[in-house]
């Protein structure tokens, strides 16, 4: 078996960040606001779409490396070999030696990001930890969704990292 990321999981992905803000409501607007009223932040255009997709480019470029940092750390602390790349505007980390992974080590890989950054940004104060969590969390449902995809399979099961997405061996 194997799980391919496609377009079609791109729009997923986006769909399932979008859903997340509106599940979070009120709680997503107030840390957008947190960070955004703070008297110190620097504001580049007197558009304020604009300078919000600004500050969230910025953030993303450190947030993306941490990210991919701790997902090559955990793939190591499995005995993995690592390469980073992009594809479009997507960073990422693959796992180049084609070890079999058992599934569990797998999804510990996956979350291990979003779970180190969620519980790091508590060290922050709110305005810039609110925003840090938020945009992670975001920036993490392409490692949900596909979390969520391989917790069907049988826990003894091994999986093969692709460029393309993994592979399932049973």
């Amino acid at each position: 078996m194997s799980f391919k990321i496609t377009w079609k999981t791109h729009v997923i992905c986006t769909i399932i960040a979008y859903l997340t803000v509106k599940i979070m409501g009120q709680t997503a607007d107030i840390i957008i606001e947190n960070f955004f009223l703070k008297p110190f932040i620097f504001y580049p255009t007197e558009s304020l779409i604009i300078n919000f997709f600004i500050y969230v480019l910025l953030l993303m470029i450190p947030i993306s490396i941490v990210h991919e940092s701790i997902h090559g750390l955990s793939y190591r602390v499995f005995g993995g070999t690592v390469k980073y790349g992009f594809k479009g505007i997507y960073a990422y980390t693959q796992e180049i030696s084609e070890l079999p992974i058992n599934r569990t080590k797998f999804l510990i890989i996956l979350l291990a990001p979003l779970t180190i950054i969620s519980i790091l940004t508590v060290l922050l104060p709110i305005w810039l930890g609110g925003i840090i969590f938020l945009l992670n969390l975001l920036g993490a449902t392409g490692d949900l969704y596909m979390s969520y995809r391989l917790i069907r399979y049988n826990s003894n099961s091994k999986i093969v990292d692709r460029i393309y997405g993994f592979d399932v061996v049973q």
